[in-house]
C-alpha cells in the first residue's frame, strides 16, 4: 500500500448545502484514491462571493 499526503483547494459549489459538505469532500478526494484520513484547514471567499475549501488529505493508491 502506497500512502500520499494531499493538499487541495476546492471550490465549494453553491449548490451543496453545508449538511452535504462532508460527503461532498470526500466524494471529491476518493477521484485520487482511498481516502484514509482528511481534514479542512481553512474556508474563504472571493470578492465574487465564491467560496473555496483548504482540503489536506492522506490516501492510498
Amino acid at each position: 500500500m502506497r500512502l500520499t499526503s494531499l493538499q487541495r483547494q476546492l471550490l465549494w459549489p453553491a449548490d451543496v448545502p453545508l449538511v452535504e459538505l462532508r460527503s461532498w469532500i470526500r466524494q471529491q478526494l476518493a477521484e485520487e484514491g482511498d481516502v484514509l484520513r482528511w481534514a479542512l484547514t481553512a474556508v474563504g471567499s472571493s470578492a465574487d462571493g465564491a467560496r473555496t475549501l483548504h482540503v489536506e488529505a492522506v490516501i492510498s493508491a
